[in-house]
């Protein structure tokens, strides 16, 4: 894998409920810590946008696919976008940005189609700041 790709991709994803996430973040800064339990979600494709226009709300989108259909994973995913909560993106170059905060966090929908059957994961929002890089504790 090369780590200098200037066009990453996204090649995994994660999501924390707010309550169950330790969150220091300070508005303005382009780092966030989170400390707790990600639930990993294998991604077979996705698309994040972010459009960032200086004095206005951040508009995001994210749309991922998950081929993992099975009735246990199925559980999960459900009780997932009842939550409000944090979305980590992992690249392919190495970088993790978060998408929501404590005070501003994600809410997702859910949806099966496809032949196979496939779920799709999505949000589109407005944010007061754009997605933030993860930084360790």
């Amino acid at each position: 894998m090369n780590t200098d790709d200037k066009r990453a991709q996204i090649c995994g994803m994660g999501f924390i409920p707010v309550t169950a996430a330790v969150v220091k973040n300070v508005p303005g800064l382009e780092t966030i810590q989170v400390s707790g339990e990600w639930t990993l979600l294998t991604v077979s494709s996705g698309e994040f946008k972010e459009k960032i226009v200086s004095g206005e709300l951040t508009e995001q989108e994210l749309k991922a696919v998950v081929t993992d259909t099975g009735s246990s994973f199925s559980t999960i995913l459900r009780d997932l976008v009842r939550r409000e909560g944090l979305v980590r993106l992992k690249f392919t170059n190495g970088s993790e940005r978060v998408v929501g905060t404590d005070h501003f966090p994600v809410m997702m929908s859910l949806q099966e189609s496809g032949s196979p059957a496939a779920f799709t994961l999505s949000f589109k929002r407005n944010s007061p700041e754009p997605a933030k890089f993860l930084k360790s504790f």
